[in-house]
């Protein structure tokens, strides 16, 4: 038979578990942002250094917006990718603050299982302690 310790020790358990599942995709998602800005970074930077050796021979006016643009572009993208960065962080430090609160649960029902166990195990030799008392008692008094 379960009491309701061991019953809510293994939701305790449940649950960090679950949450650890999450701590894991947030941090896989930052991971993959912060992979998304280095890219766009170098990016930036291989047309930052196309656009000035460009700079240096003759070009056209339209080759010279296109550099532009394009980098206008990845500057709008690496705002976006460092916003949903920001966000992701925040998220992901969340997770990590709910995960702990959860660990401390699941320690703490697990104490109470301990808690428990010892109980029944001290009622248990408190009663057989009295049972054989009385045996004795009663040994005692037939003679």
């Amino acid at each position: 038979m379960q009491n309701c310790w061991t019953v809510l020790s293994g939701r305790a358990k449940s649950k960090a578990n679950d949450i650890q599942v999450l701590v894991v995709q947030a941090r896989a998602r930052v991971t993959q942002l912060q992979g998304s800005a280095a890219h766009i970074e170098k990016l930036r930077l291989d047309y930052v250094s196309r656009y000035q050796l460009a700079q240096k021979q003759s070009h056209m006016i339209g080759d010279n917006l296109a550099y532009r643009q394009f980098l206008d572009h990845l500057h709008g993208l690496a705002e976006r990718v460092q916003g949903q960065l920001t966000a992701a962080l925040r998220e992901y430090e969340a997770i990590k603050q709910s995960w702990a609160d959860a660990q401390r649960e699941q320690v703490k029902m697990e104490a109470m299982v301990e808690r428990d166990a010892r109980n029944t195990a001290q009622t248990k030799a408190k009663r057989e302690q009295k049972e054989i008392d009385a045996a004795g008692i009663t040994l005692f008094n037939m003679r």
